[in-house]
Parts: structure tokens; sequence; C-alpha cells
């Protein structure tokens, strides 16, 4: 599914004069989550507010040039494409022998997505964009894109890291306490405390882990939402009394274990209690990729598969509730706050909000057991009390997620630096 990245927008050009150079992860104007959503959108943002933009950013085997062309004649920025080297490819056996000695040399790079920013190629490609096109700020999409960092230090160039997730804590919660796992922890958080060192400016995905930036050492730490949220809000999805009542679970992919975790939860426990308790009245419609195999045989009675699904706003408008349980995972879940932004009344787990301000059972429903999720459907079965949430939830939404409102927060922080250049 392509994002709608934007054409030419006539917007206030406050920073006109100024350039920012981007430095983001895997090609992201082939949208197939929130991850890619929230740097496209976040490109096109800088795009809109003014600034001349140029995106260096890594490609896969499968993005063509033509992909590349099309972003860029779409965004009129320019697109620095650098392949990925260590991942997302096979390897010769002289490729593996030099990712195990460039691991062994720095042992920062036994995190694999920081090893691929330490890739020679990659770096001539920034230090030619600071030489000849001489950027204002670099901003980095991301805290494993460190190695670049001290590139851009020695030109005295300020940095702006947008962080997705708090990486180690991200890392444990979906691989799991292991010896092994602990040994590649230390150099996560060893990269977390480098960017926190050396950025000019931190934008947290959420309250919860600016919070945790700022007890980390963090002084300029702001909350960023999802980006790509702005282009979720729309009105009019209530449908008024119905039977079955169609509740929404939509994780992007099956292979992310938090989402796996909720999609069992909701398959093993929650679907068969009220098809037990509460028969013909809930259907429940789980969409994503890569369903597991052996959560087939669930798939019967009041639950219903969908896969992927290419046009989300009009599959969503057929939709009642959103059930979204979230036992972990760091970051910022768009399954729980795209709901929110549609209109849709939404139940989840009290973590999910991850600091957040949304209220209990006036703007969405919060829960942390079966019970809970159950007590949260058989409440929103009325329509008055299912109409007055979604849109309690929306206009909540409205008010942290708007575009106005994430314009404002980078429009501020951006002024500031360039006010003072650098932030003392």
């Amino acid at each position: 599914m392509s994002v709608g990245i934007g054409r030419k927008v006539k917007q206030m050009p406050p920073f006109n004069s100024k350039k920012i150079l981007v430095v983001t992860p895997s090609f992201p104007f082939t949208v197939l989550g929130a991850e890619q959503s929230d740097r496209a959108f976040g490109i096109k943002q800088l795009r809109n507010l003014g600034f001349e933009v140029r995106v260096i950013t890594k490609t896969t085997a499968w993005q063509s040039p033509e992909d590349i062309q099309r972003a860029e004649d779409d965004l009129s920025i320019k697109l620095i494409p650098v392949s990925y080297k260590y991942s997302n490819r096979q390897l010769s056996l002289v490729d593996k022998i030099n990712k195990v000695f460039l691991k062994i040399r720095n042992p920062l790079l036994l995190d694999g997505a920081a090893l691929e920013y330490s890739d020679p190629e990659i770096k001539k490609k920034v230090i030619k964009e600071i030489t000849d096109w001489k950027p204002d700020l670099v901003w980095f999409d991301y805290t494993y894109l460190w190695p670049l960092y001290g590139l851009v230090k020695k030109y005295k160039i300020p940095i702006i890291t947008r962080s997705i997730n708090f990486e180690p804590s991200h890392f444990l919660q979906e691989d799991g306490w292991s010896i092994i796992n602990l040994f590649k922890y230390i150099p996560k958080l060893i990269s977390e405390l480098l960017i926190i060192k050396n950025s000019d400016i931190i934008f947290a995905i959420t309250p919860k882990e600016e919070g945790l930036y700022k007890k980390l050492g963090g002084r300029e730490v702001y909350t960023l939402p999802l980006r790509g949220l702005p282009a979720c809000f729309q009105e009019g999805l209530f449908k008024g009394e119905t039977k079955p009542l169609e509740v929404i679970f939509m994780g992007s992919t099956y292979n992310v274990a938090h989402n796996r975790r909720a999609l069992e939860f909701i398959l093993r426990q929650i679907a068969p209690d009220i098809h037990r308790n509460y028969p013909g009245g809930f259907r429940f419609n789980i969409i994503g990729r890569k369903m597991p195999p052996d959560c087939s045989r669930y798939l019967k009675d009041n639950v219903k598969y969908h896969g992927y699904v290419d046009n989300l706003k009009d599959f969503l408008a057929g939709m009642d509730i959103a059930l979204v349980p979230s036992f972990f995972g760091a970051g910022m879940q768009q399954k729980i706050f795209e709901p929110l932004c549609r209109g849709i009344p939404t139940i989840t787990s009290r973590r999910g909000t991850a600091g957040y301000p949304f209220e209990h059972k006036k703007e969405i429903w919060l829960a942390d057991n079966l019970q809970e999720f159950v007590e949260g459907l058989i409440y929103l079965e009325n329509p008055y009390i299912r109409k007055d949430m979604g849109l309690a939830g929306r206009q909540k939404a409205e008010k942290i997620f708007s575009k106005k409102s994430l314009d404002k927060i980078v429009i501020s922080r951006l002024e500031q630096l360039f006010l003072f250049s650098k932030i003392p």
C-alpha cells in the first residue's frame, strides 16, 4: 500500500532557508505498517513546513529505482539510496567473515541494526551531503544509527534523533530473557546512552519513554507521537444498533511477538468466552499478515481472519469496537491509537496507552485480564455508550495527534534550535 506522500503542498514556510538532511532506515514510501508510516509522514511534514529536505535511505533488493524516482517526484526532494549490506540479503562467505570481524573490532556493533550504519558507503554519502550541500541540521530516524553521529559532530551540525522505542527494553520484551540476549542488550543500552549524549534534541514516541530518556540524562527530550496519525481522523463510523457487533483486532504482522501474544489471547480466551456466554453478540475480525498456522483451528464460530487489508479506511468503517490487548512491547502501538482517531470505541490494556492521557470508561476502556476485557465488550453493547465513547476518544485524540498539534511540537523545538544554534 502506497502512502499519500504528498503533492506539493503550500503552507507557511517559516524555515524556507533551512536545510535538513534526514538519515533513515529502509525506504519508507511503501507503507506496510506504523513504522514506515511514521517516517514517510515525518519527511512529508518537514517538507511541508518549508524546509529543504534531502533523505539518505537504506534500500532492499526489491525496491526499484522507479520507486525512488516516484517518491522524489511526489515530494520534490532528493533521495540518496544506499543498499543494505549485512541484512535482508544472502551474504557470501567473505561477507560473513567480514561481518564477524567488524563486530569483534567494535563489540557495540553486536547490535546488527547498528552494523548497517558503520558501512563505508553510507558514511561517504553522509560526508558528501554535509560537505557539498551543507545542511543546517541532521535528523536521524532511530537510535541505532549512532555510528554516523561522529561524522556530523565533526562538522558541528545539530542532531535530532527520532526514537521509535527504547530499543533495549523493546528487544528483551520481544525476544525474551536469556544469557545471549542479555549480552545483546548491553550494546543496545550503550547505543541509547550515546545518542542521549550526542543529540541536541530527542523526540521520543510516548510520554512514558520521554520520561525514561530524561532519567538517563536527556536534557532536550520531547514527545512526538506517530506522525501518520493525522491521516487517520474520520467521522461518521457509528452504525447504531446492530448484531453481531463487529470487533476488530489489527496486527500488522504476526511475526512480531507482541502481536502474536495479543492474537492468541483473543483467539484462545476472549472469543471462546464470548461465544459461550453471549452467542451471536459479537464477531471478531482479525487482520494482518502472516497468521501463525497453529492459530487456524481457532478461526471458527465468531472469528474471521481477513489477512492483509489494503483499503483499511473502508474496512474499519464497518467495525463497531476495537479490541487491542497489549502485554508487552515498547514504543507506541498504532493499532491502539488509530481506532481512537477514527472514532471507534477502543478496549485495550492499561499499559498500552504508554502515558497518553485517555480516561477509562470515558474515552477508552482499560483492561488487564480476561474478565475486564469481556466486561468492556458487554459495556459497549449499548449503542449510546459506544457512540459517546467513540466521540470522546476521537476528540481527545484530535487534541493530541492532529496535524496542527504535531506541527506545533516540531516547529517549537526547531525554532528553539535554530534561534540558539546549539542547545546549551
